[in-house]
């Protein structure tokens, strides 16, 4: 292999980084997943702070849901539906394991209270509805005529019977409160229907089959909210226009006929790999510094620092004096790299073709280090050794201290002067 090289390293997570290497070709591409040696850098997800941490996630995401859906309800049914409990300050998930967990038990015994008494008075405010409902119905009949000399008779609506009465009490308050609006309004006018008819076995009956609608409902709110809570979860943590828009989505999902949930669950991976883009590119670079030192190479300082602001950084081995490798950040991929030999312009290139050997050898060496910190890597294109190219670049920036060289060429114009005859 020459010394010219290209390869895209599989970061991990969701955001493909990698490099290109040397004067020759290398290229390599590769997907990578939060697993593995490098998982296990990033997150220690199966600690137990970890584990609080996904405590505090969850109570998050149940408040943000219970929230949207006391809104609607009051929006529908005004105070007779009480406000949602305060979440309150939310522990760092960085901070002290107890109260994180202490705080999650706490925040989930207040949504648990709260969710209940939310159903109790739904079911309450929607029993209201339907027997107003029932009254007005009956008020817009048509009146008797008035007898000349008979006083008009006072018209109330007829109450249900006691089994209709509980009937109607069971089937609305078994209905979830995360029903959406519009087909809890459906629902519950079918309740109005089925009290407007003339006898009370049809009224039963008819309630009995709203019972089973009610039961379809709910479980589709059920299969919903958990999916829901699980995609807001995921979001607990991160922060970014990204992460904004998916929530938004999410709480809009809740209240949606039909919402994407393969669609909502794309927006959230994206809005993940969005916030995790840099942190993954921070640690592709970390590894790449951390695999180049361990086989023996020495990069210039501010390694990582450099290759993040200007996209250019170098490395080096001892006994390259005026040659080193370039590595240089790919515009068209920003988890791209190209590494190629450099040398100063006023530089010694003579022994390029064994330093050429050296660093393809390194190459050899590099990518199962890389592997080890969880960069996955696989080769498309690897040219043959031979022939190296150097590219010529301004003295003032090669980075590496050039007093090597000049000791070198002192000791060579020392040798040289002895030769010359006297």
């Amino acid at each position: 292999m020459s010394a010219e090289m290209g390869v895209v390293v599989a970061a991990p997570a969701l955001v493909a980084a990698g490099l290109v290497a040397g004067a020759g070709y290398l290229a390599v591409r590769g997907i990578g997943v939060l697993a593995g040696a490098a998982g296990d850098r990033l997150a220690e997800r199966q600690s137990r702070g970890w584990q609080a941490a996904d405590r505090i996630a969850r109570a998050v995401a149940e408040h943000r849901l219970l929230h949207d859906q006391i809104a609607r309800g009051q929006a529908q049914f005004g105070a007779l539906i009480t406000p949602p409990p305060a979440l309150g300050e939310v522990p760092s998930p960085g901070g002290r394991v107890e109260r994180a967990e202490q705080w999650a038990a706490q925040v989930d015994a207040v949504l648990a209270a709260a969710d209940q008494r939310f159903r109790a008075e739904m079911a309450a405010a929607r029993t209201r509805w339907v027997m107003n409902e029932v009254a007005a119905a009956l008020d817009r009949l048509p009146k008797p005529a008035p007898v000349p000399g008979r006083p008009r008779a006072a018209t109330a609506a007829p109450a249900p019977s006691t089994r209709v009465a509980e009937s109607l009490r069971r089937v609305i308050g078994r209905m979830d409160g995360g029903v959406p609006p519009h087909l809890a309004e459906l629902l519950q006018k079918r309740a109005a229907d089925a009290l407007a008819a003339t006898s009370e076995d049809t009224q039963l009956l008819l309630l009995d089959d709203l019972r089973y609608s009610v039961d379809q409902a709910n479980e589709k709110v059920r299969r919903r909210r958990a999916t829901l809570r699980e995609l807001t979860a995921r979001l607990a943590g991160y922060a970014g226009p990204a992460v904004d828009d998916a929530l938004a989505a999410i709480s809009a999902a809740d209240a949606d006929p039909e919402p994407d949930m393969p669609g909502l669950g794309r927006r959230v991976d994206a809005a993940i790999a969005a916030t995790l883009a840099p942190m993954v590119r921070d640690y592709t670079r970390q590894a790449l510094r951390e695999s180049l030192e361990e086989i023996g190479c020495t990069v210039e300082e501010g390694f990582e620092v450099a290759l993040g602001r200007t996209g250019l950084a170098h490395l080096q081995r001892d006994g390259w004096d005026d040659l080193a490798v370039r590595v240089r950040s790919r515009g068209t991929d920003a988890g791209a790299f190209h590494f190629n030999m450099v040398a100063p312009a006023d530089g010694e290139t003579a022994e390029a073709e064994a330093v050429e050997h050296q660093w393809c050898s390194a190459v050899d060496q590099l990518l199962p280090a890389l592997a080890e910190r969880g960069l996955q890597v696989t080769t498309t294109h690897r040219s043959q050794e031979g022939d190296p190219e150097v590219q010529s670049v301004d003295p003032a920036r090669y980075p590496f201290d050039r007093r090597r060289r000049d000791q070198h060429r002192r000791r060579d114009q020392r040798r040289h002067e002895r030769e010359l005859p006297r």
